[in-house]
């Protein structure tokens, strides 16, 4: 009982003080762009596959959906409500490169009835335009803060195509193929994140560290030999300038 009391005169007094800080209420309006590492998840992802086809323009991976990860890059824009101290609401616009990187290890030449080693980079290009609704919970730390947040994801298909260079047996390939995918994907996103403020300009320097995954399974139907059934998922790190519209009351 006494181990309660002390509990709760511990979160009243954190309140108090929460509450006697300036009172933040308003819009902001975010800039960010960063490094996104993305993959693909599931069952039916592998982490090595093999190349088919009898010529470069007849190439084609087994097994495309991987969980490699390839890095690619994110940019957009964050437009947030901010209601108290500690609760926002907002509404971001992204473009990520999302994808993987697909390792082919190994390439079946018919003629010879033999495998064939493969070395080179070949990476899945699934670039999406997005719309997030995130919901961050602020935790002040002086001046600055950090932050958690958690929402939900929209995107849309930019274009799809697998890319790289190869080498089998001494010999160098450009490897390009049009992959489907699906053409609208709704995920989940995780993420924390700091604000170092800047006062006098009412502004603040942000970094945020997030993981978004699809919630719809993509089915490949052109992939061979069969279908796979993956979620697409990425890992990003953005770095951002937010400007606040709102005056602390």
């Amino acid at each position: 009982m006494k181990n309660l009391v002390l509990l709760i005169a511990v979160l009243l007094l954190f309140s108090g003080s929460i509450l006697s800080q300036d009172i933040k209420r308003g819009l902001s309006i975010s800039l960010k762009g960063g490094l996104s590492l993305a993959n693909q998840y599931g069952r039916d992802t592998e982490s090595e596959t093999m190349l088919n086809g009898d010529s470069p323009e007849s190439f084609y991976a087994n097994q495309p959906a991987s969980s490699k990860l390839k890095s690619g890059i994110n940019t957009g824009g964050l437009f947030e409500y901010r209601f108290n101290n500690r609760y926002s609401l907002g509404l971001g616009f992204n473009y990520i490169e999302k994808g993987s990187k697909i390792n082919a290890v190994r390439h079946y030449n018919h003629t010879t009835s033999s495998y064939e080693s493969v070395t080179g980079k070949i990476n899945w290009n699934q670039n999406y335009w997005t719309a997030d609704i995130p919901l961050k919970l602020y935790f002040p730390a002086r001046q600055n803060e950090f932050n958690f947040l958690g929402g939900l994801s929209f995107g849309h298909l930019a274009n799809s195509t697998e890319k790289g260079d190869v080498e089998i047996s001494g010999t160098s390939f450009e490897y390009t193929r049009d992959r489907r995918t699906n053409k609208n994907e709704i995920g989940f996103l995780f993420g924390c994140g700091y604000s170092y403020l800047i006062p006098k300009l009412n502004s603040a320097l942000t970094i945020d560290f997030i993981w978004n995954r699809s919630f719809n399974r993509s089915i490949g139907a052109d992939l061979i030999p069969t279908p796979q059934k993956y979620f697409n998922q990425t890992f990003n790190i953005c770095l951002g300038y937010k400007f606040n519209l709102y005056k602390k009351i």
